[in-house]
Parts: C-alpha cells; sequence; structure tokens
C-alpha cells in the first residue's frame, strides 16, 4: 500500500476516527483559536467562563467592597457565627480584585492541568474533584483562623479567602501522580511536575509556619495538594465504587421494570363481554364453534365421499 492510499493522506476520513480532543474532529474549531492547544473539556470550559465572568461581575458591581463579592467571599466569623455555609463553595469563584495575575495564573493551571484530568476522569468526577480539593483548604484555613493561628481580621477589617488555587493545586497533585513524565513551566524554565510540587511544598510549608504574608492562602494550598497527591495514588477507586453502584443501581431499575413488564404481559385478559358488551361472546365459545362447525364439514366430506 502507497502512502496516498493509508487513511492519514485523506484528512476528512482520517479526522473521524481520531479520538476526541486529539485532532480535527470534534474540538476542532476550539483548536484553531487556541493555536493547536487541546479543546477543554465541557467541565473546564464552564468553570473558566465562570470564574472569568465572576471576576467581571465583582468589578462591575464594586470590588470587594461590592454586594457581590462580600455575600460570596469566605468570611470565617460569617460561616462560623452565622452559618452561612454556602461560602464554603462560592470563595473560589471569586478572585483578588487588586490583582489580575491571581486570577490568571489560577486559570492557567486550571486549563492545562484539568484538560488531562477531564479527559481521563469525564466531566462529572473531574468536577467533584475539584471541587473537593478547594473544599479541604478552606476546610483547613477555617480550623487554622479558629484555633487562633490565623487573624480573623486585620486593622478593624474582615479578613477574607477568595481563589480558585485549592482547587487548582488539587489537579497539579494528581496529575503529578497520574502524569509523572510531565513538565511544567516554573519562573520560565521547564520543571518536571513532581519536583515543582515538592518546591510548592517547602514553599508554602516555610510561609505557614512563619505565619507569613498570604499564609492562609497557602494552607488552602497544602490542603489541595496533599489531596491530589492522594486521591492520584487511592482516590481512583472511589471513582471505581461510584461506577459499581451505578451500574447496580441501574441494573435493579432495569429489573424492576422487567418485572413489571413481565407482571403485565402473564395478567389474564379481561373478559370480553366487560370489554365489548355482553352481547359479544367470549373468544373461546367463538373458538369452539369454529371448531365444531369444522368438524362437522369434514364428517359430511367424508359420508359423499
Amino acid at each position: 500500500m502507497s502512502w496516498q492510499d493509508r487513511p492519514y493522506n485523506h484528512d476528512d476520513d482520517y479526522s473521524a476516527n481520531v479520538p476526541r480532543g486529539m485532532g480535527r474532529g470534534a474540538g476542532g474549531e476550539a483548536r484553531s483559536w487556541l493555536g493547536g492547544l487541546p479543546p477543554p473539556g465541557k467541565a473546564v470550559k464552564y468553570l473558566l467562563i465562570a470564574n472569568v465572568a465572576m471576576f467581571i461581575l465583582c468589578k462591575l458591581t464594586g470590588g470587594e467592597e461590592g454586594v457581590i463579592f462580600q455575600s460570596l467571599a469566605m468570611y470565617v466569623e460569617d460561616v462560623v457565627r452565622r452559618f452561612q455555609i454556602w461560602r464554603f463553595f462560592t470563595f473560589s469563584y471569586l478572585h483578588d480584585q487588586r490583582d489580575l495575575f491571581h486570577l490568571i495564573f489560577n486559570m492557567i493551571g486550571l486549563y492545562f492541568l484539568g484538560v488531562m484530568l477531564e479527559r481521563r476522569w469525564g466531566a462529572l468526577k473531574f468536577f467533584l474533584f475539584y471541587t473537593a480539593g478547594g473544599l479541604l483548604g478552606v476546610f483547613l484555613y477555617t480550623f487554622l483562623t479558629v484555633v487562633g493561628w490565623f487573624p480573623s481580621s486585620f486593622a478593624g477589617h474582615a479578613i477574607s479567602l477568595v481563589g480558585a488555587s485549592g482547587g487548582v493545586l488539587a489537579l497539579l497533585g494528581a496529575c503529578a501522580v497520574l502524569f509523572p513524565s510531565v513538565n511544567i513551566i516554573l519562573v520560565f524554565f521547564p520543571v518536571p511536575i513532581r519536583l515543582a510540587c515538592v518546591i510548592f511544598v517547602a514553599l508554602y510549608t516555610f510561609n505557614l509556619a512563619q505565619r507569613g504574608a498570604n499564609a492562609g492562602g497557602d494552607a488552602c494550598h497544602l490542603a489541595g495538594l496533599a489531596f491530589g497527591v492522594y486521591f492520584g495514588y487511592r482516590g481512583e477507586r472511589w471513582f471505581r465504587l461510584l461506577d459499581g453502584w451505578r451500574d447496580g443501581r441501574n441494573q435493579r431499575q432495569w429489573e424492576s421494570k422487567r418485572r413489571e413488564a413481565l407482571a403485565r404481559l402473564s395478567r389474564p385478559l379481561m373478559p370480553f363481554s366487560t370489554r365489548f358488551g355482553k352481547g359479544h361472546p367470549e373468544p373461546e365459545q367463538i373458538g369452539k364453534a369454529h371448531l365444531e362447525e369444522a368438524t362437522r364439514a369434514r364428517q359430511t366430506s367424508r359420508r359423499a365421499n
């Protein structure tokens, strides 16, 4: 076979057989816009949109003093004393209104790390994992604030926690386990992903111990990163358990519907006269009459012969 006859010489045929997100098939238009980079999956795409949209919305409504930021950011006292537990989930969609790079770097990490994990796990599982990483990060921050390691206010103003970095660091930890050959850019230099994790852990731990600038954020980073590493080694078993439970539930539902269908089929038919009136004979009577008539006709023909 010459090269002209091979599938990669025919773009239309070949692109249809390329795995999703790996060629000119599904997502091809997104690839052209991204300069050849893989298009984000559904979960990553909507997370990127949500974070950018919330940043713009907060900017348009007063920034960090606006009602949206104040209602959704993580303030420990509002959670502990006023039981505003939604802040555990909403804080990660907000970012520092005075520092655009806070948003940019988090979204870069979400895109490059998230694409690999979503392709491996699917959108729902990836979203659950990402959300869990952010939750564990804010739980640790809340605990350390309650016990007094971090202040809850400074110069009379309540201290807020915002940012997607807890979830993004969870992505980094999981990718370090599942994709150890990947390099990431760290201060303009490519660094093996596992070495980058070690560097981050050292920096975050030192700053946390010194209670330095953004120590609360570093607590969130450490918790997310530790969760990601653990999940990379052990967490996919949870997904298998979830898949097994879901398959079992679907099987039970199918069996239940099957039994109901069989029960309806085996249920005796309603009497014919009940359905069509008392003047109509039953089907058994009709069949018996036809059988008797056919028997008499056969007997008569035998006598005639």
